[in-house]
């Protein structure tokens, strides 16, 4: 499995031109995250990322002032991505460390985000996931592919959730969902079209109401913070 994602992150840099161009499509279809991110954590907060793959989105939040730590499970991987932070000049730290305990990152953080991970886990085990991010931090940002993804590749055994089942997985971990939204336009003529030929306001609720989009994401606040 790891073996996979290892391939499957380095073909994905390779495909884009290299990090940098890697990282400049990475910014562009996150940036929805990222003003999510800004949105919730305070200016310079500490921000955790579970999952990190190639470090390329948290190495880019790092550039922007906050003090970042992504965390993977594979050694390999944490090697590529600290070679990603590094060609990218960030301050991120990678570091390897198991989704399931992140005991050593208990109450140590603003807000802790994960993206592309939790859907390769049966719903139990997702939950366990997210209440494990809860204990890092007050706000846990999740994002999760739709269907829609087959556009860009295979859908293997990631599970596909609509953005009302996000927010539900989020509420059984104990979190209060403060916003969920989708994001990314669907690739294609379909989408191209659609883009074009509705106003951007429609567009974008065919996106949040219909999940029209590649990912959608969801915000859990602790119910003891009221913010």
């Amino acid at each position: 499995m790891t073996e996979r994602w290892k391939e499957f992150i380095e073909k994905g840099v390779a495909a884009a031109g290299g990090p940098v161009p890697f990282a400049l499509s990475q910014w562009t279809f996150l940036l929805p995250v990222y003003a999510a991110i800004r949105a919730a954590a305070p200016a310079g907060g500490r921000i955790l990322d579970v999952g990190t793959g190639a470090g390329v989105f948290a190495a880019l939040v790092a550039h922007h002032g906050f003090d970042v730590v992504g965390v993977d499970e594979d050694p390999d991987i944490v090697a590529y991505a600290c070679e990603m932070a590094a060609y990218l000049r960030s301050p991120v730290h990678i570091e390897q460390a198991d989704a399931f305990d992140l005991s050593r990152y208990h109450d140590r953080f603003d807000l802790v985000f994960s993206l592309g991970v939790v859907e390769h886990f049966d719903r139990p085990d997702t939950v366990r996931l997210l209440v494990e991010q809860a204990r890092c931090a007050p706000r846990v940002l999740v994002s999760v592919p739709t269907s829609f993804t087959r556009h860009a590749g295979p859908i293997t055994d990631e599970r596909i959730y609509s953005r009302v089942e996000l927010a539900r997985i989020v509420r059984d971990s104990g979190l209060r969902v403060t916003k969920s939204f989708a994001y990314g336009d669907v690739p294609g003529r379909t989408g191209l079209g659609l883009s074009r030929l509705l106003p951007k306001v429609g567009y974008r609720a065919l996106q949040h109401f219909c999940g029209y989009s590649m990912g959608i994401c969801a915000l859990g606040v602790r119910p003891a913070n009221t913010d």
